[in-house]
């Protein structure tokens, strides 16, 4: 006797798993980072916790949207995409709420102020970039809090 099981299609979102996975790679490459000297400053730090920050908050708003979606309504806006969470996904404080603040324009695709060498900021001492250990503390915080 031959037994045919029919199975729908089956849809599996895997999308928030890989954008929380990567967003602990940038993570761990940021803490594996150590600039040439002490004293010498790199962007390079902002820029992998701000993916880090921008993977973590987008896994949690994946499981409701498309990616597509995604990336056409948030960009690379970390505060927009912060807004979005549902208010028990909201677990910054207000300085770090502030200090995401502070990054996201500079982060943004617009600026992308921790990717390329802007003369301003190098000739200000980068006093508009925010603190990195506050940066830091909230991508530890996002991730560690998924």
């Amino acid at each position: 006797m031959d037994v045919v099981i029919k199975v729908d299609p089956v849809h599996m979102n895997i999308a928030p798993i890989g954008f929380h996975l990567w967003a602990t790679h940038y993570l761990k490459c940021r803490k594996d980072f150590k600039p040439p000297s002490p004293d010498s400053f790199s962007p390079v730090p902002y820029f992998l916790l701000c993916r880090a920050i921008e993977l973590e908050i987008k896994a949690r708003l994946l499981k409701k949207i498309t990616q597509k979606d995604a990336k056409y309504i948030y960009g690379h806006n970390l505060a927009k995409a912060y807004d979005a969470l549902e208010s028990s996904e909201k677990i910054l404080n207000q300085d770090e709420e502030d200090t995401l603040r502070m990054a996201s324009p500079i982060y943004d695709k617009k600026d992308k102020g921790f990717e390329y060498i802007h003369i301003n900021d190098a000739l200000t001492a980068y006093r508009r970039f925010p603190n990195l250990g506050l940066l830091d503390s909230i991508a530890s915080k996002l991730i560690d809090n998924k």
